[in-house]
């Protein structure tokens, strides 16, 4: 085979491998949080009281883990509630709250934001 045979055959394996890893990387991380189970059901105030006594062990039990919390709502901004004032949640679908209602909201934890000190979770949907 020729030397122009071998690079086109290279270039073509090179990218082939590029293109599958790029799909992969950029779906992986695609989840539904609707159906799958939460590992944790917790409050605001106390899985927050959890990060601000120790992010570290915190981070760990709970980075990218389905959980459910419950709170007061005191802040609504477009698709973000945001629950006792310590937890940020962005909402998958709009939907129209209360500033003052209870609720119970199911998320993915993306982590906790030290300068605004406040956890945020993301794919959030309103289950109570």
């Amino acid at each position: 085979m020729s030397k122009r045979g071998k690079f086109l055959i290279g270039l073509i394996v090179i990218v082939a491998i590029g293109y599958f890893g790029y799909n992969y990387i950029m779906t992986a991380g695609a989840r539904d949080i609707q159906t799958e189970k939460s590992e944790f059901t917790t409050s605001a105030t106390a899985i927050f009281s959890e990060f601000s006594n120790n992010t570290e062990i915190a981070t760990n039990k709970y980075l990218n883990k389905t959980v459910q919390i419950s709170g007061k709502v005191t802040n609504v901004i477009d698709n973000v509630i945001t629950l006792d004032e310590k937890v940020s949640c962005q909402l998958q679908v709009s939907k129209k709250v209360g500033v003052g209602s209870q609720i119970i909201i199911k998320g993915r934890v993306t982590g906790y934001d030290d300068l605004l000190e406040e956890l945020k979770l993301d794919q959030c949907l309103i289950v109570k």
